[in-house]
């Protein structure tokens, strides 16, 4: 899979000046990651979730950096597929304080190869 292929798509729209509480990051069909700071289906709040829905090799890592700064990015939660036969989805979950700036990338992983899509933006 290449970095041309990958998509990605924010849910969530709360007014031009606010982040997002709800982040989906897709880096092509079947491999995507999910923010959420308030609770939805069978997650609680403040969730990061990867799933992989394609049997290609690759696992998919959801990223999150919690209070980015700019120009980079650390990855404070980690949900991971790697090492898991897919269909196959991960979760990570851990209050944070309101309003707390998150962003979100998901990254196809196969032993030390990692490649990710850029960072979307949102809070907790």
């Amino acid at each position: 899979m290449t970095a041309a292929g990958a998509a990605v798509l924010v849910l969530g729209g709360q007014g031009q000046a606010s982040a997002s509480s709800d982040i989906f990051v897709s880096y092509g069909a079947g491999s995507e990651g999910f923010w959420t700071a308030d609770p939805y289906r069978d997650l609680t709040g403040d969730t990061v979730m990867a799933c992989d829905s394609h049997a290609d090799g690759w696992g998919v890592q959801a990223e999150l950096d919690i209070n980015p700064l700019p120009g980079g990015f650390s990855a404070d939660r980690i949900a991971s597929t790697r090492g898991h036969a897919s269909p196959y989805c991960d979760k990570e979950s851990g209050n944070l304080k309101e309003d707390t700036p998150v962003a979100l990338r998901v990254c196809l992983v196969k032993g030390a190869e990692k490649k990710c899509t850029l960072p979307k933006y949102g809070s907790a």
